[in-house]
């Protein structure tokens, strides 16, 4: 019998809460160590789109905390458009073996065009390098963690 819970195996990194963001970039998750797991999960939960809104995400990698950040190939969605409805989720899972040599953090880069839409972003790591003593991966949950219930 596999005993270790699903909370125990994925701590949660960072979160944009929801929220009606304006047109522009948001790189509000950003320098994630990617040396302290092997999966990360983003997750893009667009609510209600503005008039003729568009929505890019993709992933983003850097050599040190804070320093400059390039495109990772591949990581990056096909837009969103308002025409294509409302209520759209897209995840995106980058694996630590797909970061050119050198590099060791990570970010999203979230571009809102056209108008203010609504967003929301989680953050989700798993498969960490040191295993939790109790609930979260690694004990890396971001401080907005207030409760995690398991029944």
């Amino acid at each position: 019998m596999y005993t270790e819970q699903l909370t125990q195996q994925l701590g949660i990194l960072g979160h944009l809460p929801p929220q009606s963001l304006a047109v522009g970039t948001d790189n509000s998750i950003t320098n994630i160590d990617m040396s302290k797991f092997k999966r990360v999960l983003w997750i893009l939960d667009v609510g209600a789109f503005g008039a003729s809104g568009t929505v890019d995400f993709k992933i983003q990698e850097s050599k040190t905390s804070g320093g400059a950040y390039q495109d990772i190939s591949g990581t990056a969605i096909t837009q969103l458009q308002a025409g294509g409805g409302n209520n759209r989720l897209v995840t995106v899972e980058f694996r630590q073996d797909q970061l050119d040599p050198g590099y060791q953090f990570i970010r999203h880069n979230l571009v809102i065009g056209t108008a203010a839409s609504q967003v929301c972003v989680i953050c989700l790591a798993g498969e960490a390098i040191h295993k939790p003593e109790g609930g979260s991966v690694g004990g890396q949950d971001i401080a907005a963690v207030a409760q995690r219930l398991v029944l």
